[in-house]
């Protein structure tokens, strides 16, 4: 009996597999493995990537598929691909060029790894289409080129990461195949030790994307582990990854179309630092955690299916189909399949009340008016000062940025991440390319260090104390339909920069206002970026000379006054992106001006500043009837016919803010109390 498809999972899809929709996800997976094997050789001409990174989904899916209704056709395809792969030289496992190709003995990688469990499912779900002496071909290369070369790297790492659990996961799966008892219980010591990469809440220090890959990888393990030795179960902790579907419904904008990227509707998401803005989670993760923690967490169970059912139901089909296995663009794979069926029922976040305003431990906070289902019209996500950091790894110089959604259309965004054997890389990475300061000292910029590890020691096979960026979440408070978030990551800038505490108040759905408040130990000039989208050239973007500007995008309009006095330069053309992609100039690289970035900067410099912005949002003709008033008691934000007023008065210091929607006469105070900040309404 296979380890990937019981006698009992199989039972179970064949009694649902005329029902939809495991019928249609059972059909499109046929569809796509079909294409592929139409035509000899693993690569066909919709593949947009090197071999080694659609191997693992290209066997895997169609492993499944001829577990469940082989063909003729198939069988030569999937036969031939696979022996092609296990004959190939041992410099091939290590992976492509730009991998560690020196190394003696040789070493794995990703690629190893992927190659690694990929053959292991083929030979675990389509033995039957071997002769002996191709299986006994099949097993050695296992051992030697995968086995052998993942837990090199194991040993040799002194660092903290996904690779970790890549790298485990692939001599967990050939482990359990090939029944080699050694490498299985290395395997789950594995496991037990590399589960720490996650952040206790379930977010992930690295990005939101990869996060699931880490978790995607965590489960093939866990999986095989436990299919090969039930008993083991009890002792594979599902927390902390297990949580992870909260972090990604906190971290789900909206869902439609993508101009280049067909008719289907897509996810947009929270893509901070090396994250893909249609970023959703992987299927077979997901229902993972449907189906394994419906009894220990059943809120993230069913948040885990309401997932799949929002971003896989009903289109199933979206592609491509060539970039999931790394995490790319996700999709659901060979697994979902034998786990639909055991997968519990979906919960809502409404129905599991989670909060409107959510903070995580890598830094990420999300702060949305209300859910959709319920007339949500805008959401809020900052990354600012984490609280200790797990595995960190793939930084931007982002902190105290954020991005602002309104009527499903990203405003302000994060340029997302290409290529990394580019020169684009190193500014969509950069300070200045995203929403937040940098600051300049005689012509020399200042900029936050993107440079962080959690040590791990291979002898002792423990990892260090957790490492930050350097910064400190002050508050993240609701008290109705206001928010406050405060983040200080001064210390990222490194000398003379002492101070960068940035306030968010958000005011229900249509108002924000930003204060900044920085302090140097000599004088330094601060710049303040805004990248605006313009992904599809949509973008209606009028600067209004010295301290004002307005953005439109389809029905979501924005007002955002500077309330410094500095000079507001002409906008610059910038990057945004929608996926990663492994190879240049592909789909999902933004183009030149994908991006327009306005920055606001000082004319001479200072040691101390106060600076706020004030943002309001509406549909696309009334954002015009919004006016910005300043009067010595404060800075309000009121909309057409006055019917909403927001007024934020106060400094940074022992007084802090009083906030006030006139109309309602409601009011609010933000202050310290024994040096902590808090929220009240009064």
């Amino acid at each position: 009996m296979p380890l990937f498809l019981s006698d009992s999972e199989r039972a179970a899809f064949h009694q649902l597999r005329h029902e939809d929709p495991l019928s249609s996800i059972y059909w499109a997976l046929i569809s796509r493995v079909e294409k592929r094997a139409s035509t000899p050789g693993l690569i066909d001409a919709q593949t947009t990537v090197h071999w080694w990174h659609c191997a693992s989904e290209y066997l895997t899916d169609a492993a499944m598929v001829h577990a469940l209704k082989p063909s003729e056709a198939l069988g030569c395809w999937l036969r031939s691909c696979t022996l092609e792969i296990v004959r190939r030289p041992v410099s091939d496992w290590v992976g492509p060029p730009f991998r560690d190709q020196k190394a003696q003995p040789p070493i794995g990688h990703l690629e190893t790894a992927h190659l690694t469990w990929s053959v292991a499912v083929v030979l675990d779900l389509a033995a039957d289409l071997f002769e002996p002496s191709e299986l006994d071909e099949i097993r050695s290369a296992l051992r030697e080129k995968g086995i052998a070369l993942c837990q090199r790297w194991i040993d040799k790492a002194t660092h903290l990461n996904n690779w970790r659990c890549v790298l485990n996961a692939g001599v967990a799966t050939a482990a359990a195949v090939l029944d080699d008892r050694e490498a299985l219980e290395e395997a789950t010591a594995g496991f037990q030790r590399d589960i720490e990469v996650f952040q206790k809440d379930g977010s992930y220090s690295e990005s939101l994307q990869y996060g699931n890959y880490t978790g995607y990888t965590l489960m093939l393990a866990r999986e095989a582990i436990v299919r090969h030795s039930p008993n083991l179960d009890a002792e594979l902790p599902l927390d902390p990854y297990v949580k992870k579907p909260r972090w990604d419904v906190a971290s789900l904008f909206y869902k439609k179309p993508l101009q280049g990227w067909g008719i289907h509707p897509r996810p947009r998401s929270a893509n901070f630092n090396d994250s893909a803005a249609m970023y959703r989670a992987s299927g077979d993760f997901l229902l993972h955690v449907a189906a394994r923690a419906k009894e220990s967490h059943p809120t993230e169970a069913g948040l885990a299916r309401w997932l799949f059912d929002t971003l896989y139901l009903p289109t199933f089909q979206q592609g491509p189909h060539d970039q999931a296995s790394f995490g790319f663009i996700n999709d659901f794979g060979f697994l979902t399949l034998p786990l639909f069926a055991q997968a519990c029922a979906p919960i809502s976040p409404e129905a599991a009340e989670l909060p409107l305003t959510d903070a995580y431990s890598c830094g990420d906070v999300l702060v949305r008016d209300d859910w959709a289902s319920r007339g949500g019209r805008t959401v809020l996500a900052i990354h600012g000062a984490d609280q200790g950091l797990h595995a960190p790894g793939h930084l931007h110089g982002d902190l105290n940025s954020f991005i602002l959604v309104h009527n499903n259309e990203r405003l302000l965004v994060d340029p997302g991440h290409s290529c990394y054997r580019g020169l684009v890389h190193g500014i969509e990475t950069a300070t200045n390319t995203h929403n937040t300061c940098t600051f300049s000292e005689a012509g020399n910029s200042i900029v936050q260090s993107k440079w962080l590890r959690r040590q791990y020691d291979p002898k002792t096979k423990k990892a260090g104390p957790l490492v930050t960026r350097g910064g400190e979440r002050l508050l993240v408070a609701r008290e109705g339909e206001v928010s406050v978030v405060a983040s200080e990551v001064g210390a990222l800038y490194g000398d003379p920069i002492q101070q960068f505490t940035r306030f968010w108040f958000q005011c229900g759905s249509h108002a924000l206002f930003v204060v900044d408040h920085i302090e140097a130990s000599r004088p330094v000039r601060t710049h303040w970026n805004w990248l605006l989208n313009n992904r599809d050239d949509a973008l209606e973007l009028k600067p209004v000379h010295p301290d004002r500007l307005v953005a439109r995008r389809a029905n979501a309009g924005m007002k955002l006054f500077h309330l410094g006095g500095h000079k507001m330069q002409s906008p610059v053309a910038s990057y945004v992106h929608d996926a990663y992609h492994p190879l240049p100039n592909q789909l999902g690289e933004g183009k030149a001006n994908s991006g327009q970035l306005i920055t606001w900067s000082e004319a001479e410099p200072a040691l101390k500043r106060t600076v706020t912005h004030a943002i309001c949002l509406d549909s696309y003709g009334p954002i015009t009837g919004w006016h910005l008033r300043c009067d010595e008691t404060g800075t309000a934000l009121e909309s057409p016919g006055a019917k909403i007023n927001w007024k934020l008065s106060g400094t940074v210091d022992a007084e802090g803010f009083t906030l006030c929607e006139t109309v309602s006469n409601t009011r609010y105070h933000i202050s310290q109390e024994q040096g902590n900040w808090q929220l009240t309404r009064t």
